[in-house]
């Protein structure tokens, strides 16, 4: 069956993503208000009706809305997290009454299982957040085939080796493509700022966001991943051809023909849906198509 993948917002002002499998819908993050997260699900076709869970990277307030989180709630859709993510999200005055409803499931560095059977591998990143994962998710697959799987990894300050091992083999690779290093450094914020973001528990830059991009394409069968990513574009410290650029050199790198989007924060896009035997791009509103390389 084919997977949908919308990222319905992706920077510093909101997080959230909807992989959806038939009319089943796990939301990636929830740092939008319930009002736009609501428009931006519309916008892809979907709606809180579709929602049967929710996955949490980390507790940053771009990847957690507290009046969202009373959404859940009311809606009967469960939260899943890392026991590491409950303090923060004690913090939040909704929290007790998800609790208190059953809603609220924990997850360790094993695999899992949704109420609809989406299989999620966590992905131990290195971030100032606390506790912060990416996730590899895999669909049911069509009968005699191989399940449909994503990779999707944002919010960290580097990449590991073991990170690029549990992204091998995707049809589609989410990846954090920040910062450009010298936009970055000549942006005029605060030094700890800067040095807080190119640290190792800070964001990764187009450069970082490429090698890992490489590493994933040296660990994956010719013709599998079909479509990148790049997540989480810095406003003030990056463009979206500088990391589309970089994005293509590792890709071209590779020999490999891989489409390449550039998330956006102010609407959804991009909204594509994968099968193994093919991906086409759904009719969102986007501004421009993916590049193929």
């Amino acid at each position: 069956m084919p997977l949908q993948f919308s990222v319905l917002a992706s920077g510093s002002r909101g997080n959230a993503t909807l992989v959806k499998v038939g009319a089943a819908g796990l939301l990636v993050d929830f740092g939008l208000g319930p009002r736009a997260l609501e428009r931006r699900l519309a916008s892809v076709g979907s709606s809180w009706n579709d929602l049967r869970a929710v996955v949490l990277t980390h507790t940053h307030g771009d990847h957690v809305d507290g009046a969202t989180l009373g959404r859940l709630t009311k809606c009967g859709i469960p939260l899943y997290c890392h026991e590491g993510h409950l303090r923060g999200l004690r913090r939040l005055e909704q929290m007790p009454r998800l609790e208190e409803s059953g809603l609220l499931r924990t997850f360790d560095e094993r695999p899992f299982l949704t109420p609809d059977g989406l299989r999620i591998e966590p992905i131990e990143l290195s971030h100032d957040g606390g506790p912060t994962f990416g996730f590899r998710v895999e669909g049911r697959g069509e009968r005699r085939t191989r399940p449909v799987s994503l990779g999707y990894l944002a919010d960290t300050g580097v990449w590991s080796s073991a990170n690029a091992d549990a992204l091998g083999d995707v049809d589609l690779l989410g990846v954090e493509f920040n910062h450009d290093v010298e936009l970055q450094r000549q942006s005029g914020r605060a030094p700890y700022l800067i040095a807080r973001n190119l640290g190792n528990r800070g964001h990764l830059s187009n450069a970082q966001g490429a090698a890992l991009v490489e590493a994933v394409l040296v660990r994956s069968s010719p013709g599998v991943m079909k479509h990148l990513v790049l997540l989480h574009l810095s406003e003030q410290c990056n463009r979206p051809d500088l990391a589309v650029k970089a994005a293509r050199s590792a890709i071209r790198g590779s020999g490999r023909r891989v489409m390449i989007h550039a998330a956006e924060q102010g609407i959804a896009s991009p909204n594509l849906l994968i099968s193994t035997r093919g991906a086409r791009r759904l009719k969102a509103p986007v501004k421009s198509p993916g590049l193929l390389f």
